[in-house]
């Protein structure tokens, strides 16, 4: 009887716990977290390709405890640029990308070849080449607009790194009271609370895995727009591909024609019924002011 009453004692305990350390941690708590986007390109997931080390490890203590805590910072830019030779632009984007350890997230490319091209891309670096990889983008063509943002997250990310510590802690304390509980009542009530803890836990971590990654990995937006004004000397370039713009040009002159005659036939056809009914309608009031009038008269002298 003793032992069961201890169990429960330890148990009503635990409940008790999360609450005070629940409103403990509220105190360092930031702006709230950013949410997971329900659909988008994979690098929105954390792994072990964008700076994930392998499965989740515990944050360490030395992080948030003692002394001044290491800034945690979100950085992100955007960057458009106008460029001669759109192949030879990609192309020094990899080899800057590649040199600072980054990887595409998502690209996308409009036009044809020998066309004025467009293209977007989504990059990851590492933080620590953040600058340094921005500076080698400039480059790659002459920049049209950009802007860089900063997002400093050190307290929201102490705060997730204590309360998976607490959890973490919790959830030993229950795996001992299981070990401790005799009969089938105490076991389903630490069950229950076990499996309320760990679902708090394994949120809380994938929420850290999440901001963790955007912290690590810089996200840097690119556009490129290819254009014979890129160059700051006459190239001549503007001539290039001429032939085959000039008979792209014909081509689509020559379609949106036909398409134009076309719909205006289809629209004849639409109108067709309303103008049949129209003549319908005004041919017998045409024939009674023909009969009332009695034809033209003939000028007096």
């Amino acid at each position: 009887m003793l032992k069961k009453k201890t169990i429960l004692l330890l148990l009503a305990v635990l409940l008790v716990l999360p609450a005070g350390c629940g409103s403990k941690s509220s105190g360092n708590t930031a702006a709230p977290a950013p949410s997971m986007p329900p659909s988008g390109p994979s690098y929105d997931r954390a792994g072990p390709e964008y700076g994930e080390q392998g499965p989740y490890a515990p944050p360490s203590k030395d992080s948030s405890a003692g002394g001044a805590a290491q800034q945690r910072i979100i950085q992100n830019a955007e960057r458009s640029y106008d460029v001669e030779d759109m192949d030879k632009a990609l192309a020094e984007l990899q080899t800057a990308l590649r040199a600072a350890g980054g990887i595409v997230a998502d690209s996308h490319q409009s036009g044809r070849k020998g066309e004025f091209r467009s293209a977007s891309l989504t990059l990851r670096v590492p933080a620590a080449s953040f600058d340094s990889f921005l500076d080698e983008v400039e480059k790659v063509g002459k920049f049209t607009s950009g802007r860089k943002y900063i997002h400093d997250v050190t307290m929201q990310y102490i705060d997730l790194e204590a309360r998976i510590r607490n959890l973490e802690r919790q959830e030993e304390r229950l795996l001992d009271v299981l070990d401790r509980a005799d009969t089938v009542e105490d076991i389903l009530r630490v069950e229950q609370e076990l499996s309320r803890i760990r679902g708090q836990l394994e949120s809380f971590t994938a929420e850290f895995r999440y901001l963790r990654d955007r912290v690590e990995y810089s996200t840097v937006h690119i556009y490129l727009r290819e254009t014979a004004t890129a160059s700051p000397v006459i190239t001549g370039s503007g001539l290039k591909g001429v032939w085959q713009r000039g008979m792209s040009g014909l081509i689509n002159s020559v379609n949106s024609m036909l398409t134009g005659v076309g719909n205006f036939i289809v629209l004849g056809f639409r109108l067709l019924p309303y103008l049949v009914l129209i003549f319908v309608l005004l041919l017998p009031v045409v024939l009674i002011f023909r009969r009332r009038g009695g034809g033209p008269r003939a000028p007096q002298a």
